[in-house]
Parts: structure tokens; C-alpha cells; sequence
């Protein structure tokens, strides 16, 4: 079996035409035929291990530790909850949804390790829960503790799991039901914030149709928010469908097709989608009193309910990601998956779909002409700012032999965290790997690439799982730490047999580690200074009261900008941190200058780019 290189130097930023003549794209008139039905969201359904280390050494991560298992391996039907944290302390909490008592898994809820600073604890061997839960999402709270919300499945609605002290101590337990009839909130995602981390911010769903439920405010699936600043004694507002994912917009939500972005300060934002229905991020700068939506994806019908046909179409799958930069902004990330329907009622998705999708609410939203409806080929995304990774071929002529899709295409299950002290963006996901594989399927591993200038460039692909120890590793439902110390932190789970037991028949229960990644930060990488691509108009030109300078730089930088007269004398000059590589519309107040010649001088790094100007 042959290894894959651990990095391509690709950048988005030249286009993603290298696929064009690959081993892939020659494989595109099969593996285009090939749809899957989609299927219901799945509502329910000892190892020992001290520290168990792999021993590869790698100058991008740290050695992976397992930290935990479980029998039971459906850690979600699509997005992630928050399931790691790294606390400034060096301290780290980790958890996953853990049974072993197979069939039936009586035994399930909150895996829960910890690691101290210098070590995890051993595997646990029972849930932190009193009674059977599952889905859980992590968090700190309050000055030194924490806390974790999972769904019991039943009348009891939400349980909520907290201890003043990380790592030490009794749980202590609080409930939150939904409205009257809709008691059983399933699926949720909860994340806190506050300068103590002590106010609970929770979504969670109404069990749909299919999963025993029924209508909600028009909803099959209302997605609900609820927020409580007193520890779950009262909540302000309780169960509320928020404007902008009602009826108005949508048919409803299944479980899991929606994520948190980690606060910044009072501002929260959260995005959901579903299959062929709008993706939106749903963005609080008031801590949660008022939101307002942003479109990310644009669906050729929102409220399609499968009683006509749908060509074969781009969108989004229901693998959300998203992370809020320190100027307030949210970026979104998704598997990019195709889409049909023959008009019976059913949709149709394209597992061999091939693509993550990145958007920020600077750009436009996306749409089905922008994704493309070419299945292996994402050089079919019209602008390759959309693009954020796809399938990395080896350039050894490998096949795809086949995949185990979970419900999504080839490169899903993203991951994005913002270093606010960098001001990096780091994006991790699952993919098929080429020269990893059985004589059958293709084994996914997590990826990553980073991006220095806000989205607009992304690195080289790093696959995090590429070394000997992984050739035969399904690497899986990666979770990644929203807060980054010295290193950025995943928990991924991992098998050596692709695939979900409750979902493909041939699965059995197997055992499933939970592993933890410390990935090296990239603090410094790219030091060089910054250069002016150009300075590439002035409008209008002559001005009179205000001109407009375009100026175009190849990376986030400092920008001095001055004007001289004709005496070369400096009569304005101002700087201005831009923070991302491209194209800035710099505003220049000429109004109190006598008419004449003028030069306007841009600096960037070392580079000046000086333009001319007539003031009236």
C-alpha cells in the first residue's frame, strides 16, 4: 500500500484547475452515476486505555493520545458539538457520546477525560450522566469549572452536567425541557460566555415527524434557542424560534444540520442549513437579546418538499462549521454536496461530491451556479474564494476504490478556529485519502490547511493522519478547540472499519478510539513584508471633495498613504492596518486642498506605489 505525502503546495488563490487531467477526474463518468437516498436523522443509537500514544513524531503535531472509546460510534448525524476545550492554564477537557453495552447501549452518555497539564487520566469507564444521554457539548463555566449539555431522549428534555472545579469533583445536574408537547429537545448545542463563561446559550430541536415528533410553529424540527444567566434556574428568552429560521423560511430542521461559532466578547453567531433549504448564520452582537440572519447559501427553493423533480444541483451539506474573527466577522465552512430529486418525495445526494465551501459575510452568498454541479471537478466552483479544500491526489495515478458516505461527499465534517492572538484561521476536516484504503473503500483522514489573511488564501494541505500508524484508520468526527494556547487541539474518533454501525448494515460493533491531536501552531510562518500588487485606479480623477484609491496587497499589512503636492512636500499622510490580503478602497478627503497636481503615495513593506491625482 502505497503512502500519501503529508502536504500539496497548492494555494486557492491560483484556481483548482491541477485536478483537471488527475487520476480523478478520469474516474468522473462513473462516480457522477452514483446517488445515495437521504436518510432519516437517528435520535438514539470495556476498553481500556491509559494514554495509549502513537509514537510517529512529526515537527506539524504532537504524538496523538487515545484518550477514550466507545462501542456506540455515532458521535453525530452531521455537524459537530463543542467537545474539546483547552483552558489557558494548559488544562484540557474532552468528551464524547460512549457506550459499550452493546445491543442497545443502556449504558450511554458523556465520556469524559481531562488532561492536567502534564497527562490525561485513564479511559473512563462509565458516563458522567445519572441517567442514559447522548450528544453532548462541552464548555467552561464560571471561573474555574465546567459543563456539558446532552439530550436524554425523552420527557426530561435537556440535561446539564457542571462542577465549580475542571477536572475534579462530583457533577451536579439541571434539566431543561421544551414547550408544552415538545418536551424532548434532542440534538442539542450549547456554548457560554461572559467574562466568567457563566451565561448558557443553548439550541436544540423538536423531534421531527420521523422521529416520533410533530409540527412546531409550522416546523417539522423547530430549532429553539434558550439562554439563562443563573445557572438553568430561569432562562430569557425559553425556547424561542428565532426570526429568520421559522416557518417563514423553512419546512424545518433535522438533527445535528447546525453549529455554534465560539463567542467573542457579547457577539454569538450560530449557522444551520439543510439539504436543499437556505444555509444561514444567525449573528447576536448583544449576547443574545437581538439577531439578525446572514445568507450563506442561497437554495433554488427553500421550502422544496420533493414533489417535483430537481435537477442535479451544487449546495451545501449539513456539516457545519463556523468561527467569529476579532474584527466581529463570520466565517462558515461545509462539505460541498450535490443534490437531485426525481419528484417522489425522497432527495437524492452524490456521495463522491468533492469539496469544502468557505464563505465569510464579507462575501457574497453562495449559490447552486456558484458551487457547481460537476461531481469530482471543484475547479466547477465559479470563484475559487469559495473553495477551501478538496480531494488531494497523489499524483501516483491512485483510484478512488469506493467510500462510506455519512450522509455527505468526499471531504466533509469541517472545522474552523480563529487564533485570535495570530490572527489565524485554522480549518480541519475529513477526506478520502488516495493510497489508504482495503481492496473495497478509501479510509478518510483529518486534514488541515490555515489561512493567514482571513479566508482569502489558505496554505498547503496537511493531512494529520498520513504516517504509518493510519494506514488502516477511519479518522472521523473531528472537534477542534475553539480557544488555541501553544498548540491548536482536535479529538477525532477512529476505527480500523469505514462506516457507522447504526447506519450501514454490513458495520458491526466494533471498537472506536477517541483521539487527541495537538497540532504546532503556525505563528510566523509567512514573515515576509508585505508587496503592493498595485494601486490600480483613483476615482474620480480629477476630485473635488473625495477620491477613492484601490489599492491591491499580497498580504495583511500596515498601509501608509500620504499625499505629496508638487513641491514634493507631504500635506496628508495617515496608515491603516488592512487585514487581509486583496483589494481595499482607501477613502482620501481632498477637499481643503488647493486645485493642482498631487501624487498619492501607498507603502506597504517595502513597497511605494505612487499614482497621480488632479484636485479642482
Amino acid at each position: 500500500m502505497r503512502r500519501i505525502l503529508l502536504s500539496f503546495g497548492v494555494l486557492l488563490i491560483a484556481g483548482s484547475s491541477l485536478m483537471a487531467q488527475s487520476a480523478l477526474q478520469k474516474q468522473s463518468a462513473r462516480l457522477s452515476k452514483i446517488t445515495a437516498v437521504e436518510q432519516e436523522v437517528l435520535r438514539e443509537y470495556p476498553m481500556t486505555f491509559e494514554g495509549e500514544t502513537n509514537p510517529f513524531v512529526s515537527t506539524i503535531k504532537a504524538p496523538d493520545v487515545v484518550i477514550g472509546g466507545s462501542r456506540y460510534d455515532l458521535q453525530s448525524n452531521s455537524s459537530m458539538a463543542t467537545r474539546i476545550y483547552a483552558y489557558p492554564d494548559g488544562t484540557i477537557g474532552g468528551t464524547w457520546t460512549k457506550g459499550e453495552a452493546d445491543p442497545g447501549f443502556a449504558d450511554r452518555g458523556t465520556g469524559y477525560n481531562y488532561y492536567d497539564g502534564t497527562a490525561w487520566g485513564p479511559a473512563p469507564t462509565q458516563r458522567i450522566e445519572p441517567v442514559r444521554t447522548g450528544w453532548p457539548s462541552y464548555q467552561p463555566y464560571g471561573e474555574n469549572g465546567e459543563i456539558v449539555c446532552s439530550h436524554t431522549g425523552g420527557a426530561a428534555g435537556l440535561v446539564f452536567s457542571w462542577r465549580e472545579n475542571k477536572g475534579t469533583g462530583d457533577w451536579n445536574n439541571f434539566y431543561l425541557v421544551g414547550p408544552v408537547g415538545h418536551e424532548d429537545l434532542l440534538w442539542p448545542r450549547m456554548v457560554t460566555s461572559g467574562e466568567f463563561n457563566d451565561v448558557i446559550h443553548v439550541i436544540a430541536l423538536t423531534p421531527p415527524v420521523a422521529n416520533d415528533g410533530s409540527l412546531y410553529e409550522g416546523l417539522d424540527g423547530a430549532l429553539l434557542y434558550s439562554r439563562s444567566f443563573d445557572g438553568g434556574e430561569t432562562w430569557d428568552p425559553k425556547n424561542v424560534v428565532l426570526d429568520g429560521i421559522s416557518a417563514d423560511e423553512y419546512l424545518g430542521h433535522r438533527g445535528d444540520e447546525y453549529a455554534w461559532a465560539a463567542p467573542v466578547g457579547e457577539t454569538l453567531a450560530f449557522v444551520t442549513v439543510g439539504s436543499i433549504a437556505d444555509g444561514a448564520a444567525m449573528k447576536s452582537e448583544d449576547n443574545g437579546d437581538t439577531w439578525e440572519r446572514l445568507t450563506f447559501y442561497e437554495s433554488p427553493d427553500p421550502k422544496f418538499d420533493g414533489t417535483y423533480v430537481m435537477p442535479r444541483h451544487g449546495g451545501v451539506d449539513s456539516y457545519l462549521a463556523a468561527a467569529i474573527d476579532d474584527m466581529g466577522r463570520v466565517h462558515v465552512a461545509s462539505g460541498r454536496c450535490l443534490y437531485s430529486s426525481d419528484g417522489t418525495g425522497s432527495t437524492s445526494f452524490y456521495p463522491y461530491s468533492n469539496g469544502v465551501l468557505y464563505w465569510n459575510e464579507t462575501m457574497p452568498a453562495m449559490d447552486t451556479v456558484s458551487v457547481g454541479a460537476d461531481i469530482l471537478n471543484p475547479s466547477a466552483v465559479m470563484d475559487p474564494m469559495y473553495l477551501l479544500a478538496e480531494v488531494q491526489d497523489n499524483a501516483a495515478g491512485d483510484s478512488i476504490l469506493g467510500v462510506v458516505h455519512y450522509q455527505s461527499g468526499l471531504t466533509t465534517m469541517a472545522q474552523l478556529v480563529f487564533d485570535h492572538n495570530s490572527k489565524i484561521m485554522y480549518a480541519f476536516y475529513s477526506g478520502i485519502t488516495l493510497g489508504f484504503n482495503t481492496e473495497e473503500v478509501n479510509f478518510r483522514h483529518v486534514w488541515m490547511r490555515f489561512s493567514e489573511d482571513y479566508g482569502q488564501t489558505w496554505s498547503e494541505y496537511t493531512d494529520l493522519t498520513g504516517d504509518v500508524f493510519h494506514i488502516f484508520s477511519e479518522c472521523i468526527y473531528p472537534s477542534a478547540a475553539a480557544k488555541v494556547t501553544d498548540k491548536v487541539h482536535v479529538i477525532y474518533q477512529s476505527d480500523n472499519t469505514p462506516g457507522i454501525n447504526s447506519r450501514q448494515e454490513d458495520h458491526g460493533v466494533v471498537d472506536n478510539t477517541i483521539v487527541h491531536l495537538a497540532i504546532n501552531t503556525v505563528v510566523g510562518v509567512n514573515e515576509a513584508p508585505a508587496n503592493i500588487v498595485g494601486v490600480q485606479q483613483i476615482n474620480p480623477n480629477p476630485a473635488s471633495t473625495t477620491a477613492n484609491v484601490i489599492v491591491n496587497i499580497d498580504k495583511p499589512s500596515v498601509v501608509e498613504m500620504s499625499l505629496v503636492n508638487m513641491l514634493g512636500q507631504v500635506v496628508y499622510s495617515s496608515s491603516m492596518n488592512l487585514s487581509y490580503a486583496g483589494i481595499h478602497q482607501l477613502r482620501l478627503d481632498v477637499s481643503g486642498y488647493d486645485s493642482g497636481i498631487y501624487f498619492v503615495k501607498v507603502k506597504a513593506g517595502n513597497d511605494v506605489v505612487a499614482k497621480k491625482l488632479m484636485i479642482d
